[in-house]
């Protein structure tokens, strides 16, 4: 067996476990006492593991048919996506954007899962996508997948997971400012969350940026397996 294949194995397990387990059933937050309207979906973390999930299953199909490359245009908005996840959670929790308490009474399962979901899942994704993918041909169709997904979470956010949790995690300097997964959001007003998912957005072209750079670079100096 190839070490491609391999790896490829080792990847979907994890990212279908930590996907299936946080994203689409949210065993995380239900073991929390958090029943709430959207589920595990309500963070972008877990919309990030949907997506690596799509890529890591794609992969492993095209271990048995080599000719399947439909899922090409999602690679290029997976790189960009998964920096976002990674730069702001960490910055954000280095700031204390969340709220005190978040990991009080976590167990060494709880920090593994953390980190593979805002780390970890994004390592494999850039191995897979740099070394056995070719990424960044069709720059309007990739861009527009990306896009597709800012703004799908974004009005995820406002339009439905938001009004329809009215009563969780309420800001303590606005009124009736509730509902948003994370709580330095509810402090916002919306001018000021326009302005950080402005802020987001060029932080994803930066991102975007950055992994065509990385890409170029590898292609430059390693021969690819694809």
């Amino acid at each position: 067996m190839e070490q491609r294949t391999i790896f490829r194995i080792v990847a979907f397990v994890l990212i279908a476990y930590y996907a299936i387990n946080s994203a689409l059933l949210g065993t995380y937050m239900l073991a929390r006492g958090l029943d709430l309207w959207g589920g595990g979906l309500i963070f972008l973390s877990n919309w990030n593991l949907v997506v690596n999930l799509v890529i890591a299953g794609c992969a492993l199909y095209r271990e048995y048919d080599r000719s399947f490359v439909s899922y090409q245009p999602l690679l290029a908005a997976s790189m960009g996506l998964n920096i976002i996840v990674v730069l702001l959670y960490w910055v954000l929790r280095a700031m204390g954007a969340f709220g005190e308490g978040i990991e009080e009474n976590w167990e060494l399962t709880d920090h593994i899962r953390n980190i593979y979901i805002h780390l970890g899942t994004s390592v494999f994704l850039f191995v897979e996508v740099i070394f056995f993918n070719k990424p960044f041909q069709d720059w309007k169709k990739e861009y527009s997948i990306y896009m597709a997904i800012f703004i799908g979470y974004i009005l995820w956010m406002e339009l439905f997971v938001s009004p329809n949790n009215p009563d969780w995690n309420c800001s303590e300097t606005r009124a009736d400012s509730c509902g948003f997964p994370y709580l330095f959001l509810n402090d916002l007003s919306e001018i000021g969350r326009l302005i950080f998912y402005f802020g987001v957005w060029v932080l994803g072209n930066g991102a975007l940026a950055f992994s065509y750079y990385l890409y170029n670079y590898k292609k430059k100096n390693w021969s690819s397996s694809e």
